[in-house]
């Protein structure tokens, strides 16, 4: 969690979701709905922290949308960072860890070697940042200029969903720790079309020069340039390793390009707030068929999470070829 969090005015968490919003849930006629609250805000509060970093609009009508920071709280935090869950309940797996040591002291002049140590561990549950953000739309703006706001998470959720509860928490104190309230407002939205947004669907295209390989990955849409840059990158990155395909899954949150270079090796990254790359080890055929939210849940997935720190790409690079090397892939 982040170090040290905004000073808030209001109470910044929920242990659970209160029993009267879900019995409000329970009221709903669709399974499908959002977590969000109405209030009213005055000019003075609007334009101070903590409710400024909201971008709350001034105007009726208005809408602003926002990723909150990560310092409002500590599921703010997990919204933009994600965070681990150590499984005690679970046996005790294996992993390698290794780590590079200079030879002779100066790694400039002697180069490095690289050590491996196997280690029994607490199998760790990882769970991918969400990056929801929250609406912001003035309803109503009265004579002294006070404004009656809509304050909602973006994505919608459904009760039928796989870890309901923990999703619907999670959401509930986004909008506690950032506007010191929170509720569920009804949707309309059909299951089919809740669906689409929370599920990948992956394209898979052969290998081919750099250039080639952006101009499919790019195709069908508006790309903004910082992404399309992003992509050139990884896509020159992956070509190194001379991968059998690359992929494209696009969904409700986000762009996804990968590689794959195995059945059970993958690489991949959300290009659209890509903090990390993730290398997979487990069978593709299972992970195509993963939603967005269940493609890193869970201990059954085996991979590695390489966050964009110095040197994260050449440590890709030893990793990558020497999972190849183990499948006997140049």
């Amino acid at each position: 969690m982040a170090s040290k969090l905004r000073a808030v005015p209001w109470k910044r968490n929920l242990k659970a979701a209160p029993d009267h919003i879900l019995k409000q849930i329970a009221a709903f006629h669709s399974d499908v709905f959002f977590v969000g609250v109405t209030k009213t805000f005055t000019p003075d509060q609007i334009n101070a922290e903590p409710l400024k970093q909201l971008g709350i609009p001034s105007a009726e009508g208005q809408l602003h949308e926002t990723i909150p920071a990560a310092d409002m709280g500590k599921y703010s935090d997990r919204n933009r960072n994600g965070w681990e869950v150590i499984r005690h309940d679970l046996p005790k797996t294996t992993k390698s860890y290794f780590w590079e040591t200079p030879n002779f002291g100066d790694a400039s002049r002697y180069g490095t070697h690289t050590h491996y140590r196997v280690r029994e561990v607490y199998q760790r549950e990882f769970q991918e940042p969400r990056f929801y953000s929250i609406v912001a739309h003035t309803l109503r703006v009265n004579p002294a200029g006070a404004c009656a706001v809509l304050l909602r998470v973006k994505q919608e959720l459904s009760r039928a969903a796989a870890g309901f509860e923990n999703e619907l928490l999670l959401m509930l104190n986004l909008l506690q720790e950032n506007c010191g309230a929170a509720g569920v407002v009804s949707s309309v939205t059909p299951i089919a079309d809740y669906i689409k947004t929370i599920t990948l669907d992956w394209e898979v295209f052969p290998p081919g020069n750099a250039a080639e390989v952006v101009e499919r990955l790019t195709r069908g849409g508006t790309i903004r340039s910082e992404i399309r840059s992003k992509i050139d990158e990884r896509v020159r990155l992956f070509s190194k390793l001379n991968p059998a395909a690359f992929l494209k899954g696009a969904g409700g949150f986000g762009s996804y390009i990968g590689a794959k270079f195995a059945d059970d090796l993958v690489v991949f990254e959300n290009v659209q707030y890509g903090n990390a790359l993730y290398v997979l080890y487990d069978d593709w055929e299972d992970i195509s068929k993963r939603s967005r939210l269940e493609l890193l849940k869970g201990t059954d997935a085996k991979f590695d999470r390489l966050p964009h720190r110095t040197g994260w790409d050449e440590a890709f690079e030893k990793m990558l070829r020497s999972e190849k090397k183990k499948r006997g892939l140049k």
